[in-house]
């Protein structure tokens, strides 16, 4: 709600995604959108809560679609993940690159991604979004400034 929050004083448009996955369906849930339809987005972020398996490109590039179609001259993705991607038929070495494959494809349609993690599968989300883009927010007490920090520097640029 912090980031939000702070966003929203400085007029950029935010959305918040979260999702999860049974044994065949990506579950999409949208906490906050970047046209509010009741302005209430930053209470059901409340609501987020970690789910099950997680078919992470599928949720990832619905996102960036999003962010594409934007008119933003910049368009800051942030992925906070407690780990790699694991679902059925999707983990390992398969999966991570296809992650890294939709964060090239993303990269040059003008999209900057940072990739925070904030569980102890550090190396798996580092190795499927590149050094150039991780963070490691291990320390949650720093999540709300450093994240704060980030969207200013991307927004001045």
């Amino acid at each position: 709600m912090i980031v939000y929050d702070f966003c929203k004083s400085l007029n950029i448009p935010v959305t918040v995604y979260g999702h999860d996955s049974d044994y065949r369906n990506v579950n999409l849930y949208s906490f906050a959108e970047f046209d509010s339809v009741d302005g209430n987005d930053k209470y059901r972020l409340m609501n987020i809560y970690a789910g099950s398996s997680n078919r992470d490109g599928c949720a990832v590039r619905y996102v960036a679609e999003k962010l594409v179609k934007r008119n933003e001259e910049t368009k800051l993705f942030i992925i906070v993940s407690d780990g790699q991607p694991a679902a059925e038929n999707y983990c390992g070495t398969g999966a991570e690159q296809d992650l890294r494959n939709i964060r090239k494809e993303y990269v040059a349609k003008g999209i900057t991604f940072i990739a925070a993690a904030i569980g102890s599968d550090k190396e798996a989300i580092k190795r499927c979004y590149g050094e150039q883009c991780f963070l490691d927010i291990t320390d949650l007490k720093t999540f709300p400034l450093t994240i704060a920090k980030l969207i200013a520097k991307y927004a001045i640029e």
